[in-house]
């Protein structure tokens, strides 16, 4: 009898951990989030007139931590970003140069030449499909914009909006244009 209540007792513990683990289902939002300025962790754009949010793929666990779909961090007048979505694999990383204030400003193309870094593209974006990873750099003569409308470095809270034009780097005419873009991010 003693063994069946330990038994039960760790079957609904056991339970509720991988109920907590469990993945979630992507809903294809709707609507772009809004516009804000207090460190949400918001991210969200029209590719080619389709909107994409990032998602993440296992809900919050106090055991478990994954790795933050949208991310941010500001040092030496560089603002980054980052922002992944586990569902369609698809990923996007910006670096905005020389940010003081706020502004208009553009998303770096490449990394300085003394930079050790994976690729020379400081702002991409990637997408993997049957395990085939394209990846597309910012376009030369394309638009590239980004107005910061919140700069706060003692809060560590960063908001703005942007448009920008990727190209594929092995197809340059395939191009993916991100239109109404906006962040609030808190490092």
């Amino acid at each position: 009898m003693r063994t069946n209540r330990y038994l039960i007792v760790l079957l609904i513990l056991s339970s509720t951990f991988l109920l907590s683990c469990e993945m979630n289902d992507y809903v294809q939002p709707e609507a772009l989030p809004a516009i804000t300025q207090i460190g949400k962790q918001t991210f969200g754009a029209k590719i080619n007139g389709a909107i994409w949010t990032p998602f993440q793929r296992y809900k919050a666990n106090p055991n478990f931590k994954p790795v933050p779909v949208v991310w941010g961090k500001y040092q030496n007048a560089t603002l980054r970003l980052s922002v992944t979505n586990q569902n369609t694999l698809e990923s996007m990383s910006f670096m905005i140069n020389n940010v003081k204030d706020t502004g208009r400003y553009q998303f770096m193309r490449y990394f300085p030449k003394n930079a050790v870094e994976f690729t020379p593209f400081a702002s991409v974006y990637q997408k993997c499909i049957d395990g085939n990873c394209l990846q597309y750099s910012i376009c030369q003569t394309c638009v590239n914009e980004v107005n910061i409308i919140r700069f706060d470095p003692v809060s560590k809270i960063y908001s703005g909006t942007f448009s920008v034009t990727f190209q594929n780097k092995e197809r340059p005419t395939e191009m993916l244009t991100l239109k109404d873009g906006r962040f609030d991010i808190r490092e």
